[in-house]
C-alpha cells in the first residue's frame, strides 16, 4: 500500500524517490496520482516527507485533484526562460532542469528513479544528469521495486476501484452470453438473422460496445476461442471463426477502467451441449478451483495453493508443469497473480522454486486452474479475481455463473 512506501524507503536505503514521464502507461505516476491525466510530470518525495506533484500550468486543475502538495512546473521552471539560458540546447535545458527540483526539493543522498519514458533519452539524460550532482546519487532498482512491492497489498479506496471493475466487467460477460443466446442455430452454427454465420468477431465487437458504454476498454486482448483454439491458453480466438454447439469457448475478459485498474475472470462455455469428456474435465477443474478457494486465506501459503492444484490434477491423470516441465497438454500454466493497475502483478501462485509469499491482506489475485488438449480440440479454464480486505476478509470481485452448457434456440434438436 502507499502507506508502505516511507517503510519500504528505509529498507531498501532510498533517500528520497522521483517518478517521471507523461501518465499515460505509466503505472507508477497513476499509482501515485489517481490516474490523473498529466504530461511530463514530476513526483517527489522525501523519505518521511510529502508527496510532492510538479505539474504544468495547464494542467493546474487535474494536478489539483491528487491531493499531493504541489508545485507549478512553468512558473517555477519555466521551459523557454532554460531553452533560452541554454541557448536552445534540450538536454542541457532538461539537466538544469531536474537539477533545480532536486535542490529545491533537497532530494540528497540516494534517490530512486522510477517511471517510464524512452529508454534511451533517459538513459542519456540521467546519465548526464548523475554528472552533474554532487551530493546525490541516482539508483535505479530491478525486479522488485519499493513500488512492485507496496503494489502487492491495495487498501480500502483500491479494492472499491477493483470492486467495480468486476461489477462492470460481469455486467457485459452477461450482455455477451444473452447476446449469443438471442441468435438461431442452424445445423450446429450458430447464425444471424441473415443465415451467415455469428462469428468470434461479431462477439467481440459487440463486447468491446458494451464495455466502452460502461467505461471500460479491454486494449483488444480478450479472448474468445473455440475449439483447438481454445486449448491454447492465449490464444485470442480467429476472428472468422463461426460459433458452433458442443465446441469449447475460453472466455478470458480482463477490461481495464477509466482508473487504469483491471479485472480478470474466465468463463468456459459450451454453446448448447457439452460433450461427455469437456464436460469430465470442466467437473474436475471446478472442483480443484472450489478446494483451493477453500483454502484461500490470510497465512495461506501461494505456493502450497499451487502444489495442491498439482497434485490434484495429476491424480485425474493430467500432466501439470510440475509433472511434465514445459507440457502442452494439461495443467500448462500457474495458478494465478495479483492483478491492479498491471494485469500482472505480485503475488503470484506458482511453484517456482525460492518463492512463496503468505496470503495477506489487501491482496487482490485471480485464481484460474485449466486443462487443455490440442490434440482433442479443446481447453477449460474457470477463473475469479478475488481479494482479501483490510480486515482479512475474503471478497469475491467475480460474481457471475460458472455454467459450462449455454442453452441456445433449438439446441436441444441439434444435439439429437
Amino acid at each position: 500500500m502507499k502507506s508502505d512506501l516511507d517503510r519500504l524507503m528505509a529498507e531498501n536505503n532510498l533517500d528520497a524517490l522521483l517518478v517521471m514521464g507523461d501518465s499515460g502507461g505509466n503505472t507508477v505516476m497513476n499509482y501515485l496520482t489517481g490516474g490523473q491525466p498529466l504530461e511530463g510530470a514530476l513526483v517527489v518525495k522525501r523519505r518521511n516527507g510529502p508527496m510532492t506533484l510538479i505539474h504544468g500550468s495547464m494542467e493546474r486543475d487535474t494536478a489539483a485533484q491528487t491531493g499531493m502538495e504541489l508545485v507549478d512546473r512553468d512558473v517555477h521552471y519555466n521551459r523557454y526562460t532554460l531553452m533560452e539560458k541554454h541557448g536552445g540546447d534540450r538536454l542541457a535545458a532538461q539537466v538544469d532542469f531536474f537539477q533545480q527540483v532536486i535542490r529545491d526539493q533537497q532530494l540528497q543522498g540516494r534517490l530512486g528513479i522510477y517511471g517510464q519514458d524512452d529508454p534511451g533519452a533517459t538513459f542519456t539524460l540521467l546519465n548526464k544528469l548523475q554528472s552533474e550532482l554532487t551530493d546525490t546519487e541516482l539508483v535505479g532498482e530491478f525486479g522488485q521495486s519499493i513500488f512492485t512491492i507496496a503494489r502487492q497489498t491495495k487498501d480500502n479506496a483500491e479494492l472499491a476501484e477493483l470492486q467495480e471493475a468486476g461489477r462492470l466487467t460481469c455486467q457485459v460477460v452477461d450482455e455477451v452470453q444473452r447476446f449469443i443466446q438471442q441468435h438461431d442455430v442452424e445445423d450446429e452454427v450458430v447464425v444471424k438473422h441473415d443465415g451467415s454465420a455469428l462469428t468470434v468477431g461479431d462477439v467481440k465487437t459487440f463486447m468491446q460496445e458494451r464495455l466502452r458504454a460502461v467505461g471500460l476498454e479491454d486494449h483488444g486482448h480478450t479472448i474468445f476461442s473455440l475449439g483447438r483454439e481454445s486449448a491454447v491458453p492465449h490464444n485470442r480466438g480467429s476472428a472468422d471463426t463461426p460459433l458452433r454447439l458442443g465446441h469449447t469457448i475460453i472466455f478470458d475478459i480482463f477490461p481495464q477502467n477509466e482508473r487504469g485498474y483491471y479485472h480478470d475472470m474466465t468463463r468456459t462455455w459450451c454453446l448448447g451441449y457439452a460433450p461427455p469428456e469437456v464436460q469430465e474435465a470442466w467437473d474436475q477443474v471446478k472442483e480443484i478451483f472450489d478446494q483451493v478457494m477453500a483454502n484461500f486465506k490470510v497465512g495461506a501459503s501461494t505456493r502450497a495453493l499451487q502444489l495442491m492444484t498439482c497434485d490434484y490434477l495429476e491424480s485425474k491423470g493430467h500432466p501439470t508443469t510440475r509433472s511434465q516441465p514445459g507440457t502442452h497438454e494439461g495443467y500448462v500454466h500457474s495458478l494465478g497473480h495479483g492483478i491492479g493497475l498491471d494485469i500482472h502483478e505480485g503475488p503470484n501462485l506458482t511453484q517456482s522454486a525460492g518463492y512463496d509469499q503468505p496470503l495477506a491482506p489487501g491482496h487482490v489475485i485471480t485464481v484460474e486452474p485449466g486443462v487443455y488438449y490440442p490434440d482433442r480440440s479443446f481447453g477449460v479454464r474457470i477463473e475469479d479475481a478475488v481479494a482479501i480486505n483490510e480486515d482479512g476478509e475474503l471478497i469475491w470481485l467475480t460474481d457471475y455463473p460458472y455454467d459450462l452448457v449455454i442453452p441456445m434456440k433449438s439446441a436441444e434438436s441439434q444435439a439429437e
